[in-house]
């Protein structure tokens, strides 16, 4: 792996070289040799111009409508189960796109609230959820009231974000007194040798997807970039995966077995090292503010209450 100066700085530290570690569509991912953040070497003006994923769909297709819905009805179920809502019932969700985890979270008794950057998909969670629960805006912009939401959930989103530091601060603000943020992202220390072996050995074409994924995390870097954002992991859930297959697959229902059993393992090795081996394909992490103990009793309702005048509307780590 060599050593290159990076066109962007390192999300994490600002560093300006990085070892090239990934190769994709003209693009590379890059390891930080100062903090060991692994993103992808573009800049924002490349990134605004090259992304395109599902959510730029007016309409989305079967296979988009499955993988944000069903696929992910088992972790969306489990996670709920394990995080119901005590006193302060206030839920956001961010990068809500079609609505589903909130729509799940309003029946299990959240009062919900989104947050997305998809006209298309902001009408069409509002639809499901049955009224206007979901603002038209990205998180850092979105009229929202401090300090006054119990649960923050961040599925899938922050591998897309140019610079999670800034946002991850922000989402800090939203947090009541004693709320928790979740967030779930895919990790690299998994993704990384699996889809390495994929290309290298089975000559899959194996996309880790340097204009969409622009940053990804080993337990040990979110742990870097929580407490840069005033955050600190209190746990490490391992929820199940999608429920679905990659395209390769001949076996699905086998393959996807497999994942689940894959999953209740890295749970067991979470929970025994107390955090410090996380081996899910998938990053789930509890946080708190760094500093504060989550008290499901504390409401922290000021802010909330006298803002509603404004519009509501998204060491011993594993690493590479």
């Amino acid at each position: 792996m060599r050593q290159i100066a990076t066109d962007r700085a390192c999300p994490w530290c600002e560093h300006r070289r990085g070892r090239l570690i990934w190769l994709e569509a003209g693009y590379g991912y890059v390891r930080c040799t100062s903090c060991g953040g692994i993103y992808s070497n573009l800049t924002e003006v490349a990134y605004e111009r090259t992304r395109r994923n599902a959510w730029n769909e007016a309409t989305p297709n079967d296979a988009a409508l499955a993988f944000y819905g069903p696929a992910r009805e088992r972790a969306h179920a489990e996670f709920l189960d394990r995080n119901p809502p005590v006193g302060n019932r206030r839920l956001l969700d961010v990068g809500c796109g079609l609505g589903f985890f909130l729509a799940a979270a309003q029946r299990r008794g959240w009062e919900v609230r989104g947050v997305d950057t998809s006209p298309a998909w902001v009408n069409l969670a509002n639809a499901r959820l049955g009224s206007e629960r979901v603002q038209l805006a990205s998180v850092e912009r979105a009229s929202l009231p401090r300090g006054s939401f119990a649960l923050v959930t961040v599925w899938d989103v922050i591998e897309h974000v140019f610079e999670p530091i800034p946002f991850l601060a922000r989402l800090r603000e939203l947090l009541a007194p004693g709320g928790r943020l979740f967030i779930r992202t895919p990790n690299i220390a998994y993704g990384y040798p699996v889809y390495a072996f994929r290309r290298v050995l089975l000559r899959h074409d194996a996309e880790l997807g340097p204009t969409n994924h622009v940053v990804y995390f080993t337990a040990r870097t979110m742990r870097d970039a929580l407490a840069r954002a005033g955050l600190e992991a209190s746990d490490w859930p391992v929820h199940f995966p999608p429920q679905v297959a990659p395209a390769i697959a001949r076996r699905t229902a086998g393959l996807i077995a497999a994942k689940n059993s894959y999953a209740r393992l890295a749970r067991r090795l979470a929970s025994s090292s107390r955090g410090r081996l996380v081996l899910g394909s998938d990053l789930d992490v509890i946080c708190v503010a760094a500093g504060r103990g989550a008290r499901d009793d504390d409401l922290g309702t000021a802010d909330y209450d006298r803002d509603q005048g404004g519009a509501v509307g998204r060491p011993s780590h594993l690493d590479l």
